[in-house]
């Protein structure tokens, strides 16, 4: 969709370049937006000194009003920016204004302040956008959300014969598939998101990758695994296999006892009425489950880093029973946790797991899909249609398909609004915290040494949980996937980006590169990492979970529809929630559950 920001110098102005034009005209329809003030603090209420690094936080700020509001840069009319104790001849705004700009030319005003709301605000800026409208399009179904639920539900419907719209908040397919290479075109991709499928029990999953010709790698398991104990002592074990011994006496049969004792729980619940088969579960949170079976403080440990791994979260911040039946979802912690066959994460995606996305949306009928045009309402109407109203665009629909996680239902307007239970269920259920952080080397140096690349940290501090070798080796492409996650993940995420990039690298040769010369182990070559939490349109990863007695008084909503309006997302699978295959499990209910209503002769 084109902009509608045109702008102009008028004949015989001075040059404006590269800060501003004289003139911004709006062509065409657009929706105006306008923010407030943004100024130099960050999530965590700090304001640097630095005037400049105050602008550059007040344009990051900016920057998030603006995808808030399905808007780019380029959408920007006019800004207007305040700054205390100006200097005309010391213009220190026009650095970091340029650089968020990125070419773009608004009209803008300067205003020199003699303060500004709090003495330690040295800046504030202002934006009035306008975004491009799409006329209103009538369809039988709009599915919000391009994530692999959403397009699977799309194609599906398409198959059956139904006009249908994707509305996507992001300028990309794919939500929380998310691949990058290295550089433009170097074929070196690794995924900030999700990443691992197996070719036996997730069978929706695998057969779409077959079905695209996507070339898919096995996860290194040969070698050792290192174990970080609570004291950070170190040791290795095959994988496979457990530890031969903890710092705390008895420590590995509390371990195994813990894992032994979860299995069992969770294959006696049936994951389509976890409630019935295991209500007395949801009475408590899963670290008080832990100590009702005799779990000590490295069983505790242990489920922790499961947790933080699975879930971005401790084990005290859901309920026993969420956690238990989202194992089962997966056919069991063990099988959930393992790296080998019929295992959760057995196969990677040679370009990343994006690729599969991005095939999927291409097999989608043209123009079925709009970009970068969250949407803010869903109205049911009396005519008995129901109208979407996105940033770009409105869409009048038979039925709508929300494909986005609980939580985020808050997003978006319902009238009428969602019915009690449901509603309650997306106030309690919450996202994780996860920071995948993609460490990139020349070579695998762990395997020198023997080892598959996986480290467990029993260390609560972290900053890294978990990692393990995300190489895809054909391409060249050598990398160490680390999770920073849950109270370890959030602590770490207050440092600044170079302080984290070296929390980590330290850990990884304390821990990968224990007794190795320092020499042997190479410098990183390369870095990439996303906090989901601050992520718009994700706000935590992967999937999210319930607290204590939500699920006993709300599962029943999780897949009820509301009116002509229904909801799909990896959460409200049975099968492998969390993962990309229950993503695609969902949308094919979702797809039939809207086929079954359209199909239905009216008497």
């Amino acid at each position: 969709m084109k902009h509608v920001v045109v702008t102009s110098d008028p004949h015989q102005l001075f040059d404006s370049r590269p800060t501003f034009s004289h003139v911004a005209s709006v062509m065409g329809s657009s929706r105006i937006i306008m923010t407030s003030g943004q100024v130099g603090v960050d999530e965590f209420g700090r304001t640097p000194e630095d005037v400049q690094e105050q602008m550059t936080v007040a344009y990051a700020s900016l920057r998030r009003c603006l995808e808030a509001a399905g808007a780019t840069v380029k959408d920007i009319i006019k800004l207007v920016y305040y700054i205390v104790d100006y200097d005309p001849q010391n213009r220190k705004h026009v650095e970091p204004l340029v650089a968020f700009l990125k070419g773009h030319r608004p009209a803008t005003t300067l205003v020199p302040v003699p303060c500004l709301a709090r003495p330690h605000f040295k800046f504030e800026v202002e934006a009035y956008v306008a975004i491009p409208q799409q006329p209103t399009k009538e369809v039988d179904v709009v599915v919000v959300g391009a994530g692999l639920s959403g397009l699977k539900t799309a194609y599906d419907l398409q198959k059956s014969g139904f006009s249908v719209a994707v509305v996507e908040a992001r300028d990309r397919v794919g939500g929380k598939t998310w691949s990058v290479e290295q550089t433009a075109g170097d074929g070196k991709f690794v995924d900030r998101g999700a990443a691992w499928i197996n070719d036996t029990n997730q069978s929706e999953v695998f057969a779409l990758s077959q079905a695209l010709g996507l070339k898919l790698v096995v996860q290194n398991t040969t070698g050792n695994i290192v174990q970080q104990d609570q004291n950070a002592s170190i040791s290795q074990f095959p994988y496979g296999s457990v530890p031969a011994g903890l710092a705390i006496a008895g420590g590995v049969d509390d371990m195994v006892a813990l894992r032994d004792a979860t299995e069992a729980a969770c294959q006696a619940l049936d994951i389509r009425d976890p409630v019935r088969t295991g209500g007395h579960l949801d009475t408590m949170t899963f670290e008080q489950w832990i100590k009702s079976v005799g779990g000590g403080a490295t069983a505790l440990a242990s489920a922790t880093v499961w947790t933080r791994a699975m879930l971005g979260m401790e084990p005290r911040d859901c309920s026993a029973l969420f956690f238990l039946n989202y194992c089962k979802s997966g056919g069991g912690l063990l099988q959930m946790r393992s790296d080998q066959k019929n295992g959760g994460q057995y196969l990677r995606f040679e370009r990343g797991t994006q690729s599969l996305s991005i095939g999927l949306a291409a097999l989608l009928k043209e123009d079925t899909l709009l970009l970068s045009s969250p949407v803010r309402s869903i109205t049911q109407t009396d005519g008995g249609n129901a109208r979407v109203v996105s940033a770009r665009g409105d869409f009048v629909a038979k039925h709508v398909v929300v494909s986005v996680p609980t939580p985020l239902y808050k997003e978006i307007h319902f009238e009428p609004p969602l019915p009690a239970a449901k509603a309650a269920l997306a106030n309690l259920n919450k996202l994780g915290f996860i920071n995948k952080v993609i460490v990139r080397y020349d070579r695998p140096w762990w395997r020198e040494s023997g080892l598959c690349g996986m480290l467990q940290s029993f260390v609560q501090a972290g900053p890294v949980s978990v990692t393990r070798d995300s190489s895809v080796d054909a391409k060249g492409q050598f990398s160490l996937t680390c999770f920073c996650a849950g109270e370890a993940g959030k602590a770490y995420s207050k440092l600044t980006k170079d302080a984290r990039f070296k929390a980590v690298v330290e850990q990884v040769k304390a821990t990968l590169g224990a007794g190795l010369p320092a020499s042997s182990i190479p410098s990183p070559i390369g870095f990439e990492e996303h906090e989901w939490s601050n992520d718009q349109w994700a706000q935590g990863c992967p999937c999210p979970a319930a607290p204590p007695g939500a699920m006993t008084q709300y599962e029943n909503a999780l897949r009820t529809a509301h009116g002509k309006v229904h909801f799909v997302g990896t959460e409200t699978a049975y099968e492998w929630k969390g993962y990309m295959d229950g993503a695609l499990r969902s949308g094919i209910r979702g797809a039939e559950e809207v086929t079954r209503v359209l199909s239905t002769p009216k008497l």
